[in-house]
């Protein structure tokens, strides 16, 4: 997938998505360490005499942001929206990459290594002709696979190693090609992966004001009082063992079941919902590391 930056459709999705604001605006002077290197210099020569140690230091890093958490948190949403968001921080114009689980091919010797390469080759090419670029690695656990677990083939750590090498070429690019690995599960990923992230952040489940918005937000013209979304926003919470409703979770299952209560003989009520809430379980929580 290949997509202009900076991008409104991606724009949009990052006013709509929950929370998104607040985290970028956290993460923001971070990611702009990694891709303003030219800025950052000239910030080290106005302020610090040229901060030698300052630049060395920050230049060591690899542009590579790990974002991880359970599915359905919102990581490959946030992804996308934080390309275009830095893009526009940024002032720059380029391009957003995507790179997912269908690299690994149909398992002919070589192949899955020839795809992350491919995916990289061109994202490197595209940045080297000095505009900005955003690579996502989606489902990193399953390409940026632990190469000393019991179960990582031959081809997986061919995969992995290549995966590396092109991490370390972006280095080279001063800031032109920003790569972000989304995962489920942290610990899978290969321990030389995680020692390249210039950036991790944790994705967790939607607390009780992010699920409030989300209701709000996504039951606007629906008629519902106030006592009757804290009654959903206490429904999908943590209980016990079971864990919070993701994001996911309410928007692709719980709304849709409650709508099918009503569609298409009458209007969609708070009891729908609330017995949708009764009726569903969240997503299981991934258990960090599970292969």
């Amino acid at each position: 997938m290949r997509r202009q930056l900076p991008d409104d459709e991606l724009k949009a999705q990052g006013e709509r998505l929950i929370g998104f604001q607040r985290r970028f605006e956290r993460l923001r002077g971070q990611m702009r360490l990694l891709t303003d290197v030219d800025g950052v210099r000239e910030w080290a020569k106005r302020h610090h005499d040229g901060g030698a140690g300052l630049i060395a230091a920050l230049g060591d890093r690899y542009p590579l942001a790990i974002f991880h958490g359970d599915v359905g948190t919102g990581k490959t949403a946030s992804a996308e929206a934080s390309a275009d968001a830095l893009a526009r921080v940024l002032d720059v114009e380029g391009h957003l990459l995507k790179l997912s689980t269908r690299v690994r091919g149909i398992g002919h010797v070589g192949e899955m290594s020839t795809l992350i390469s491919d995916a990289f080759d061109e994202a490197l090419a595209l940045a080297g002709k000095k505009r900005f670029v955003t690579l996502i690695v989606d489902e990193g656990d399953a390409l940026a696979f632990n190469r000393g677990a019991e179960r990582a083939h031959h081809e997986d750590r061919v995969g992995v190693n290549t995966m590396i090498q092109k991490i370390d070429e972006a280095r080279g690019l001063t800031g032109r090609l920003m790569v972000i690995l989304c995962t489920n599960r942290f610990t899978a990923l290969d321990p030389a992966v995680i020692r390249r992230a210039g950036l991790i952040e944790t994705f967790q489940r939607p607390f009780d004001e992010e699920r409030r918005e989300l209701f709000m937000a996504t039951l606007a013209g629906v008629e519902i009082a106030d006592d009757e979304i804290e009654a959903l926003v206490l429904a999908t919470g943590e209980h016990d063992s079971r864990p919070a409703f993701t994001f996911s979770d309410i928007q692709t299952r719980l709304v849709p079941a409650a709508v099918a209560h009503a569609y298409p003989d009458r209007e969609l009520r708070a009891v729908d919902l609330l017995a949708a809430a009764a009726e569903l379980e969240p997503s299981p929580r991934m258990v960090d590391g599970e292969q």
